[in-house]
């Protein structure tokens, strides 16, 4: 054999697949610049899943974080809370190479118990897929009881709306699994609550003129046919 040719042995070990998780973040960080991501990647359902990938994300330098809600009927209103909510976040962490921001869906059961039997509108699986359709969302998980979600994230970043009327008493609960608190007020004169009320409002005008029209053609037919 020629002295200078190499020889390799082959390993007795093979290679191991890389971690999921690690692979499943990986392409979450690519979330800013590329919109093929799946949701499926996106959306975490199991909350001891969650840790460990923020646990990893935070590892990696990230700063996480969090803001929840029901998002019934998706407005201009929501979208903007979500994206002032990463600004106010990269405000505080200006050096910060990746923020994540992780935003909760209140479940259909939760929301009923909110908002009452008339509500959601839009069913959870729908209103968690429509918030993959934002560059400003990294990960979506669910919420199955108030408040549950601010002791299993503990963010960097908690985002609040001035306008929620069942945040926790005094807020000593999110304070407790937070860095920082910024509380926003609402960023569009709109509501999902008045537009189903002015929607419901305006049906049940509506089927008035109509039982108004019909009551008045009856009787009208009546009195011709007494005369």
């Amino acid at each position: 054999m020629n002295n200078d040719e190499s020889v390799v042995y082959a390993g007795e070990h093979p290679l191991t697949e890389a971690n999921p998780l690690h692979r499943r973040i990986s392409r979450i960080l690519k979330t800013t610049t590329n919109f093929s991501i799946p949701f499926e990647d996106r959306f975490v359902e199991d909350h001891a899943v969650l840790v460990m990938m923020l646990q990893m994300l935070r590892s990696m330098g990230c700063v996480i974080v969090f803001l929840t809600g029901v998002w019934d009927l998706f407005h201009i209103g929501h979208g903007d809370y979500i994206e002032r909510g990463k600004e106010e976040a990269r405000k505080l962490f200006p050096d910060a190479e990746h923020i994540i921001m992780v935003v909760g869906v209140d479940t259909d059961v939760l929301t009923r118990e909110r908002k009452g039997d008339d509500r959601p509108v839009v069913p959870q699986d729908e209103r968690a897929r429509v918030l993959r359709h934002l560059r400003s969302v990294d990960i979506i998980t669910l919420q199955f009881e108030l408040a549950q979600l601010y002791g299993v994230v503990t963010p960097d970043v908690q985002i609040v709306s001035t306008s929620t009327k069942d945040l926790p008493a005094g807020m000593e609960v999110i304070r407790a699994n937070c860095t920082h608190l910024v509380n926003l007020p609402p960023q569009a004169e709109t509501s999902s609550t008045a537009r189903i009320r002015r929607l419901t409002f305006e049906g049940a005008a509506g089927m008035l003129i109509k039982v108004e029209h019909v009551l008045s053609t009856a009787l009208k037919a009546i009195r011709d046919e007494l005369k």
